[in-house]
């Protein structure tokens, strides 16, 4: 159920991609925009990253920039890297990758071991870059941001730019070099959404005490991003999609745990 729920999300946000250009067209603008800052009516919504550039490269901030940017940091402080997961369309085409690749059965080369440190260093090297140069310089590697701005333009104008290049990079690196480079070691827009937490943020938690774990693994291979579950210390690589539980669920047979706990 749990995976069924994220799927219809999923899809649904690409369906909202997908038809904002269209109303934009037919001159409906209840919503427009794009990943990088959405307007539903009179309400605007911005990426954090998008906005830390703003301000960075201005060196100001107004009331409707940090308003803005206030609703993705309460989510991701209550839910964690929840958009990740459940929203971000590179991470359904990382996931339709990874499913591909699953058929065909052969391994890929390279095994990396997960670590936040890499993300940090590309997150904290394209900030420097954004005040040295006056421009947003991670917006040209946000692939949510891309994903959302390129369907627009196909839509509206019927082509595409040079941007599509990354995603078509990171999936084909991702279907024949190493499992999940992107969310793991790259991303920035993750990068930064991973620092919005607290004790409460929504957590994968492992019932160590539970007479229903077998250490079958399930939750392990089921995991997107290559994390133990059972071993703790998943975050703030983790982006809680759930799939370690509803893996957990389907091999225990009975309570489950592994469970989302605030």
């Amino acid at each position: 159920m749990l995976k069924i729920l994220r799927r219809s999300v999923q899809f649904a946000t690409l369906a909202v991609l997908i038809a904002i250009p269209y109303l934009n067209l037919k001159g409906i603008g209840i919503l427009t925009g794009s990943l990088y800052s959405l307007a539903i009516g009179p309400v605007w919504i911005t990426d954090p990253l998008s906005g830390l550039q703003v301000m960075l490269t201005t060196f100001s901030a107004d009331g409707t920039l940090l308003l803005s940017i206030l609703l993705p940091i309460v989510f991701s402080l209550v839910f964690g890297r929840a958009f990740c997961g459940w929203i971000c369309p590179q991470n359904l085409l990382s996931e339709t990758a990874d499913y591909l690749r699953s058929l065909v059965r052969i391994d890929r080369p390279l095994r990396l071991r997960q670590s936040p440190v890499p993300r940090y260093a590309v997150l904290a090297a394209t900030l420097g870059l954004t005040v040295l140069l006056g421009f947003p310089v991670a917006n040209l590697i946000s692939a949510p941001g891309i994903i959302s701005v390129q369907i627009s333009e196909y839509i509206m104008a019927g082509m595409v730019g040079a941007e599509v290049s990354l995603i078509g990079a990171i999936v084909l690196i991702e279907f024949l070099v190493a499992r999940r480079v992107w969310c793991n070691f790259v991303c920035p827009v993750g990068g930064l959404l991973g620092i919005f937490r607290m004790p409460k943020t929504l957590k994968v938690v492992y019932a160590k005490k539970s007479d229903s774990c077998t250490r079958c693994g399930a939750c392990v291979r089921a995991c997107q991003l290559g994390l133990n579950p059972m071993g703790g210390r998943i975050y703030p690589l983790c982006h809680n999609c759930g799939d370690c539980i509803a893996a957990c669920k389907k091999a225990a047979d009975m309570d489950n745990p592994l469970s989302f706990r605030f």
